[in-house]
């Protein structure tokens, strides 16, 4: 499960890294901390729908850019 922290990671980095390179980040968050539990790329994809960001076809997020917050 995802922290609110992690939650505000994935609608702050959104734009620029794949899901892919979200869960690499999280997961080295986690282990610099002590937190062994891993974070999947479903984790981060069911994250990114409750936040209502969609990504486009290409795997980039609609609408997003890199001055959005």
């Amino acid at each position: 499960m995802l922290n609110e922290k992690e939650r505000e990671f994935i609608k702050d980095t959104y734009a620029f890294y794949s899901d892919d390179r979200i869960v690499i980040e999280l997961n080295r968050i986690r282990h610099a901390v002590g937190n062994g539990e891993a974070v999947t790329i479903d984790m981060v994809r069911k994250a990114r729908y409750k936040l209502g960001i969609k990504k486009g076809p290409q795997g980039r997020a609609e609408g997003g850019s890199l001055g959005d917050t």
